[in-house]
């Protein structure tokens, strides 16, 4: 009851004062710096290792990953360069925070593996075809040991850090406030279990973007979220590295 008495009452998270124009400004920021950072990297692998990227290798797969969250990454700080803002959000401190996102993780897992078997019944009784994703193959079909550190660097450190600052960080703190806190939960998970064009993953990472909200709105702090949703991209990492290879 205290826990969810926090989670009703939790003032953390003050209205963010920017305009709604300034969003159009922000995806243009991530879209911009995600195209030149892919872009630079690209050029980056095939200026050392003198051949092309293969786009159904591990290795492509990694230096667009790294691309696309580095972007992030500097849209984000660009964002505080072009639009400057007081923060008024009274965040919980570090360690705290990243117990809290231990915390939703576990919660929220097992919250998702229902949710998964359910949605996943559902799809197959509608008669839709599951279609193992190749970043998903590439990866159970393994790779060099520095391909393998790579990817789990981009899947643990890079992506919790990129998405939580675009999802959570910028989306669901302009939402918040501004319309209810249920509609503005909802339209970021749908927005974040959309970008991974995935219908079979949709509903359990939808109820992971709730998970992510509800950390965020409890501490205040983006640490709570990054840690969060890192711990559930290292169990599902290691869960594909220890599967069957499969047939490419």
């Amino acid at each position: 009851m205290n826990l969810l008495n926090q989670i009703v009452s939790n003032q953390r998270l003050a209205r963010w004062d920017i305009r709604a124009i300034d969003v159009a400004l922000f995806i243009c920021l991530v879209l911009g710096f995600a195209y030149v950072s892919s872009g630079t990297l690209n050029q980056a692998y095939v200026s050392f290792s003198g051949s092309e990227l293969d786009s159904e290798s591990l290795w492509f797969l990694i230096v667009s990953g790294f691309g696309l969250q580095l972007g992030c990454i500097l849209a984000w700080v660009a964002f505080q360069v072009f639009v400057p803002n007081e923060n008024r959000n009274l965040p919980d401190s570090f360690g705290r925070s990243a117990v809290w996102g231990c915390v939703g993780f576990a919660a929220t897992y097992l919250a998702i593996l229902p949710i998964m078997l359910v949605w996943r019944s559902g799809l197959d009784a509608l008669d839709f075809e599951y279609e193992l994703q190749l970043p998903v193959q590439l990866v159970q079909n393994g790779g060099s040991p520095l391909e393998m550190l790579m990817m789990s660097l981009l899947v643990v450190v890079g992506a919790p850090i990129g998405e939580e600052l675009v999802y959570r960080g910028f989306f669901y703190r302009f939402l918040h406030r501004r319309i209810s806190d249920v509609y503005a939960i909802g339209l970021t998970s749908a927005l974040f279990a959309i970008m991974h064009f995935n219908l079979y993953s949709f509903m359990p990472l939808f109820a992971l973007g709730i998970g992510l909200c509800l950390v965020y709105r409890i501490t205040g702090n983006l640490i709570s979220c990054i840690v969060m949703h890192a711990c559930f991209n290292g169990v599902n990492f290691a869960f594909m590295m220890f599967s069957s290879p499969v047939e490419l």
